[in-house]
């Protein structure tokens, strides 16, 4: 069975050979997987550990987003990073916030925003050829639209929640232009696509630890249309819509469901509300989920020995009828040791029905 058939079996809720697998980490984890295994770039890694998905993006065409030190950077909506130092590890953090402080919404119309003239959308039918037998999604990073992920970016996250509450007039203007230019970022994305696409991903993150991060209020009025207005096209080229968020978001699956997601990941077991037996009995037959590995304490602290037993209770509970693509709870960390993610993806191919 080839990999797109297995996850597309898993979505109509039928057991396939296998349980589909789903793989996500920060870059630096990814460096040091393939380090340790002997690869020289991403696709044999995830041949190696089975991937059923592929992710592709256009080619960004723009300035040189990293500083000539390596050491800083700014993405396209001019938010700053600086290399951070964390024992052995290094990774990015966000350090400058372009609209810190704002609260005028004249200030958004002489904002550098970015531009879908930034990426070269022709690279795209070249990518998908190439992994037309998995199940292909729009990438994580740009290819995934996003609001409030990138407006805690820009404003700086300290400040976001004072923004929505205080200042809706400024916030509003600032959804409007993260929409448009997503907007256009998706028309031409699937222009190009020419159906070769199976998934495209939304991006956003609704839940803490402890529950729901936003109000009913805040849902309906910002998070539910900008969702409706990004999967419209793709719907239309019958795309599949896969929802991103983490953190306790049990209160929107009804929400998500009613928008037409067909997946949500990454499943947070350790956050309130989503324990995996329960999600598979109240939602199993409407929605499939991904991802439920414990990431935070599992895979970054067990024993490889109690990584495979979670795998194999994981599946016992999640698996049965279809519905479930395992895959981490959360990206891989760089801290997390290699050998508990190879353990993962053995035990699950050694897992059956």
């Amino acid at each position: 069975m080839i990999h797109k058939e297995r996850v597309l079996k898993a979505l109509n809720h039928e057991q396939a050979d296998r349980v589909p697998f789903f793989y996500w980490d920060v870059p630096e984890f990814g460096a040091k997987l393939m380090e340790h295994l002997g690869f020289q770039n991403r696709d044999q890694l995830l041949e190696y550990l089975d991937v059923d998905f592929r992710w592709v993006e256009p080619d960004y065409v723009g300035k040189e987003l990293v500083g000539d030190d390596g050491l800083t950077k700014t993405d396209i909506w001019g938010v700053g990073y600086s290399r951070v130092n964390k024992g052995d590890f290094s990774f990015w953090e966000a350090t400058g916030f372009p609209l810190e402080g704002q609260t005028d919404p004249a200030v958004l119309d002489d904002f550098n925003w970015p531009t879908t003239d930034l990426f070269d959308f022709d690279s795209l039918p070249k990518k998908i050829e190439k992994y037309k037998d998995y199940a292909v999604m729009s990438a994580p990073g740009y290819s995934s639209p996003g609001l409030f992920r990138i407006i805690q970016r820009l404003l700086g996250r300290d400040a976001f929640m004072d923004v929505i509450m205080y200042h809706p007039r400024f916030f509003n203007a600032l959804t409007q232009k993260v929409s448009e230019f997503y907007l256009d970022f998706i028309s031409k994305f699937f222009d190009k696509a020419n159906g070769g696409v199976d998934f495209i991903r939304i991006a956003d993150d609704f839940g803490s630890q402890s529950g729901l991060a936003i109000s009913n209020d805040i849902w309906e009025q910002y998070c539910k249309p900008s969702i409706e207005a990004f999967v419209e096209i793709p719907r239309q080229n019958g795309v599949k819509f896969y929802m991103h968020s983490c953190g306790g978001v049990r209160k929107l699956l009804p929400e998500f469901i009613s928008l037409g997601a067909d997946v949500l990941d990454p499943i947070q077991t350790r956050a309130n509300g989503m324990e995996p037996g329960g999600l598979k009995e109240d939602f199993g037959r409407y929605i499939t989920f991904s991802g439920a590995l414990d990431e935070e304490l599992l895979l970054r602290k067990g024993t490889e020995k109690q990584v495979k037993d979670g795998v194999k209770q994981l599946l016992d509970t999640m698996a049965p009828g279809g519905g479930f693509i395992l895959g981490p709870s959360h990206k891989l960390k760089v801290e997390t040791p290699v050998e508990n993610v190879v353990a993962m993806y053995e035990a699950a191919k050694e897992w059956r029905y």
